[in-house]
Order: structure tokens, then C-alpha cells, then sequence
């Protein structure tokens, strides 16, 4: 299998892009009438154009899977990649060059096992690491940071406007069943919520519960609204959690 791209879709973020400096050769995809200045703030950096009429996460990302092929995708606030089965005091990150590899490994994995969705942990806590059962295969990916290969009957619904993970994940289980999650490794964003551009201009309550909705319509009572409870406080009203029957 050779090795895939890494891209980085961004819009209207040319001078604060981060994920750069997480990963190692790392192709940025954007607008076309944002290239210019994405290619004078990123020298040396790969720009990947699509069309204007591409608007919106998720179709910029049903354009990427259907023009670049298999690939795998991280948001542009990405400080780095950590390891999470570390012991207290150990080095967490994991340089550019080596967090390049790891993706192409993960990426070989699930090729192999005949996964065709393949991500990394949500959660950054060392207790919520599993390390008798490391690879997880069924679940949820993260938007931020998951991979689709070639051959797969995926597609990213374009009236999602911020769930596009939910969607990919839902629909990986209804048509392949399993994914490729390897625990031992979490992206690491940072001011996603207070970033200017980005996903930022299209997120708001009225977007999520429509969001909510779409998804319950097609995927059904798997769907459920996360419940507020200890010390997980929601966000906003409509954050999910999906109950897989296998």
C-alpha cells in the first residue's frame, strides 16, 4: 500500500494554520480564491484547490474523498499528536516526522483488516485507555482527525453542517460494520471553539439541533441526546452520544 495523503481542509484560517507543524507532510486544501493567500502564509506547503461552489465541511470533505482518494484528514488547529499510554512525567507528543508514520501504519492497518474508516482516541485522559484492548472496532472517529480509504460506499451528507464525523461514523457502521480506531494515540486541537473561519461562521444551536435531527431521521433511535450528569456538563442542549448495536 503506498503512502496516503494527509490533508488539511481549511477555510479563511491562510495565517493561523497549526496542524503544519503537527505532521509532516501534510497537503493543505482549500478554495480557490483563497489559494494565493494560503500559498503566501504556508511557503513550502502543498495546496490542493477546489472549486468556490465546494461550500461547506462537509462537502469540501465529500470533495476531497471523491478527488484525492484515500486519504487521512485533520482540522487545521491541530498542536500535535499525543500518546496517551504514557506513565506520569513521560514525554507525550509525538514529533512531525514520526506522527507522518503512525498515520501511514494506522492507515495499512485498517487496509489490511478491511476497515475502510480509521481514526484515533477522543479522549485525551490516560484512564480512558484500554491498554488490553488498544484497537477498537466499532465506534465513533472524531472529526478533527479520521481517515477514509478508497473502495468504500462512504459519502458525507452535504446538509450536515457541524456533525460530519456523527454522519461518516453512522454511516461506516450501517454499510462496512467496523472501523480501525487505534487508542493509543489523540490529536490535540487548540482554540477551535474561539478560532476565526473555519467551521466557526456555519456553528451555532440552531445548526446542531438541525444536525440532531438529520441524524435521527436517517440513522434512527441510536441517535440519542447526551445527558447532563457529575462533572459532564454539555456544551449546548443537542450534543450526542450513538448507542451501536454491535
Amino acid at each position: 500500500m503506498k503512502d496516503i495523503k494527509i490533508i488539511i481542509p481549511s477555510h479563511k484560517r491562510a495565517s493561523r494554520v497549526r496542524t503544519t507543524s503537527a505532521v509532516y507532510g501534510a497537503t493543505l486544501c482549500v478554495e480557490e480564491s483563497q489559494a494565493d493567500i494560503y500559498r503566501k502564509c504556508n511557503p513550502g506547503i502543498e495546496i490542493i484547490t477546489h472549486p468556490d461552489s465546494v461550500v461547506g465541511l462537509s462537502r469540501k470533505r465529500d470533495w476531497i474523498i471523491k478527488n484525492v482518494g484515500s486519504c487521512f484528514m485533520l482540522d487545521d488547529d491541530i498542536d500535535h499528536l499525543g500518546r496517551i499510554y504514557t506513565e506520569k512525567g513521560e514525554e507525550s507528543h509525538v514529533d512531525p516526522a514520526t506522527a507522518y508514520d503512525i498515520i501511514q501504519s494506522t492507515a495499512y492497518a485498517a487496509q489490511q483488516a478491511g476497515a475502510f474508516l480509521f481514526g484515533y482516541s477522543s479522549s485525551p485522559t490516560p484512564i480512558s485507555y484500554n491498554s488490553l484492548n488498544p484497537i477498537q472496532m466499532s465506534g465513533y472517529v472524531t472529526g478533527c482527525a479520521h481517515g477514509v480509504l478508497e473502495g468504500s460506499k462512504l459519502w458525507y451528507n452535504p446538509d450536515i453542517i457541524c456533525n460530519e464525523d456523527y454522519w461518516i461514523s453512522l454511516l461506516n457502521a450501517h454499510h462496512h460494520r467496523y472501523i480501525w480506531k487505534d487508542t493509543r494515540y489523540y490529536w490535540a486541537q487548540k482554540d477551535t471553539f474561539v478560532n476565526r473561519g473555519g467551521l466557526a461562521e456555519f456553528r451555532n444551536i440552531e445548526a446542531e439541533e438541525k444536525d440532531f435531527k438529520l441524524l435521527q431521521k436517517v440513522f434512527g433511535q441510536v441517535v440519542e441526546l447526551r445527558k447532563s450528569g457529575g462533572t459532564s456538563n454539555l456544551k449546548h442542549p443537542f450534543q450526542k452520544s450513538l448507542k451501536l448495536p454491535f
